[in-house]
């Protein structure tokens, strides 16, 4: 494997960076249309035949008012049952209230799957039923306003619960929380690398443009509103929003830029100009952001070209005024008993951050640069006293974990994502042909719990069938942890329940609902895929 570039997401994005540019798509001359994977050509454009309703299993096929696709099939949506050939809510279709065919008099409304004199509080009367308008998905913000495909009804607007980016192929795939299932792939971009979402809109950092692109979190392929990231070559690792601020992090110039909210400037977009910025320093490579107070804490992984002496530590950034944010210090991460293999060289390099009533919690990959950034290490967590900055290290378990590189908060938990120790093949576009210690662990009063693998079983490599999974970020939704696959661009989903871990999408276990979902499918012309980053829509 190669070394990374010293401004690198991951130790991984140089060669996925390197599949990138050397796969562009080139169709034949006489082509007109050319697709990126999981499109294929409909007329004059691409459409995703597993999740467009306009071309569903086929170019052409429609699905009827009020149906989904799923996996190339128009279904009902969730909580609709069909009803002869219609899908129907039970709880408020006066024809079908409660059951098929239950009708209710003329007099009376079907509310909650009875027929009742009048509606409940909190809910309106649409046709002879009671729908609640800020979440009915088929009454979404007023009568008969159906959200389309697999979208939710979030405060009267249409929006998908989670957003998938596909870094290979620049797409955004949205997903339902609850059912998983997915709605069509649309093309947003060449190189969107980080998100975040605010007010029904998506916010996409493009590192291929140096732009923060915006689209409504129901339009997932139309751009309401493009925001300069400033320098050209940004590598914008991280997106906070913190209203009415957003910040965005740029490991490649080492800066964090602040936009403020100022209106609708551009068509349905945020309006966002930039306000601030503050440089963190030359050779730091900032990961991400972590908000505590009017403090920001800052993960500084380093550069190679440095030899990472500005790198292992996490900055302290005030932004009690926004707009003139201020490097207060920062806490080294160097004299951390590191838990070495062989009691050689190896470095926390952090990664990720997250804050929560005990203390900031920032994964270390815990790698050697002077190995090919192999693990010398388990990977592990710092423990950063908010009060008197003492740092407490916290050992995830080298048998499930090697680089961690994500962590968030579930509930009174914590679930961390380990990358794991992955071999490429150099031959086929740098996909993984075998990976260890990869998947989740789950922390409680600074102790791993439990723990989940993502390739278990999986030790053939692609040759034999098997895209092992190499895990990447996470979002989470209530106790559902989404975590994505940035080598097959899948995304597991798992709950957090009694102190384990349930498989929900996965590995197909005797508990779950089935096989992590295909987000970003691999394009034989790159042979891997990386679902980059993922986002919960509040």
């Amino acid at each position: 494997m190669s070394r990374p570039l010293p401004d690198a997401r991951s130790p991984w994005l140089t060669l996925l960076l390197t599949v990138l540019v050397a796969s562009v798509l080139t169709g034949c001359p006489e082509e007109k249309v050319v697709c990126t994977a999981g499109l294929d050509v409909c007329g004059a454009e691409c459409a995703d035949l597993q999740g467009d309703p306009s071309n569903c299993g086929a170019c052409g096929v429609t699905c009827s008012a009020g149906e989904v696709c799923q996996a190339g099939a128009c279904e009902c949506p969730s909580g609709a049952a069909v009803c002869g050939e219609a899908c129907v809510q039970l709880a408020s279709d006066a024809r079908n209230c409660g059951a098929c065919g239950n009708a209710c008099p003329a007099d009376k409304v079907c509310n909650a799957g009875s027929c009742t004199e009048a509606c409940s509080p909190g809910s309106e009367r649409c046709g002879g039923g009671c729908v609640v308008l800020a979440n009915d998905p088929l009454n979404c913000g007023a009568c008969g306003a159906v959200c389309p495909d697999v979208q939710s009804c979030h405060e009267g607007r249409c929006m998908y619960d989670v957003v998938t980016a596909c870094f290979t192929n620049g797409q955004l795939v949205g997903i339902q929380a609850g059912t998983d299932r997915m709605g069509p792939r649309r093309q947003l971009g060449s190189g969107v690398q980080a998100l975040a979402a605010w007010d029904g809109v998506v916010l996409a950092a493009d590192a291929a443009r140096s732009v923060l692109s915006q689209a409504l979190a129901g339009a997932l392929g139309t751009v309401v509103e493009e925001d300069s990231l400033g320098a050209v070559a940004a590598s914008p690792n991280d997106i906070l929003v913190d209203p009415p601020y957003v910040y965005v992090l740029d490991s490649t110039n080492n800066t964090l830029q602040v936009l403020k909210r100022e209106g609708p400037a551009q068509g349905q977009g945020l309006g966002l100009r930039t306000v601030g910025q503050v440089n963190l320093g030359a050779n730091t490579s900032p990961q991400v952001i972590a908000k505590r107070g009017d403090t920001f804490y800052i993960p500084l992984f380093g550069t190679a070209g440095s030899d990472f002496q500005q790198g292992n530590a996490v900055a302290r950034v005030n932004v009690s005024d926004p707009e003139r944010p201020r490097l207060v210090d920062t806490v080294p991460l160097t004299g951390l008993d590191l838990q070495s293999f062989d009691g050689g060289t190896t470095m926390a390099l952090p990664y990720a951050a997250v804050s929560v009533d005990a203390g900031v919690y920032v994964a270390l990959t815990n790698l050697n640069p002077a190995n090919d950034y192999l693990p010398n290490g388990p990977g592990m967590l710092a423990r950063i006293d908010p009060v008197d900055g003492g740092v407490h290290p916290i050992n995830l378990g080298a048998a499930d974990c090697l680089n961690a590189g994500d962590v968030q908060a579930v509930g009174d938990h914590l679930v961390v994502s380990c990358l794991g120790e992955a071999q490429f093949d150099t031959a086929s576009g740098y996909r993984a042909k075998a990976v260890r210690a990869t998947g989740l662990v789950l922390v409680k009063d600074d102790r791993p719990v439990a723990s989940y693998a993502l390739s278990p079983g999986c030790t053939g490599g692609p040759e034999q069938g098997c895209n092992l999974a190499v895990g990447g970020r996470l979002a989470v939704v209530g106790n559902a942890v989404y975590v994505t696959d940035v080598n097959a661009g899948r995304v597991f989903v798992v709950e957090v329940r009694d102190g384990q871990f349930v498989e929900r999408r996965g590995n197909s276990t005797p508990d779950a609902k089935g096989a992590a979902l295909d987000a970003c499918p691999v394009d034989p012309r790159r042979t891997v895929s990386n679902a980059i980053d993922i986002v919960a829509v509040p």
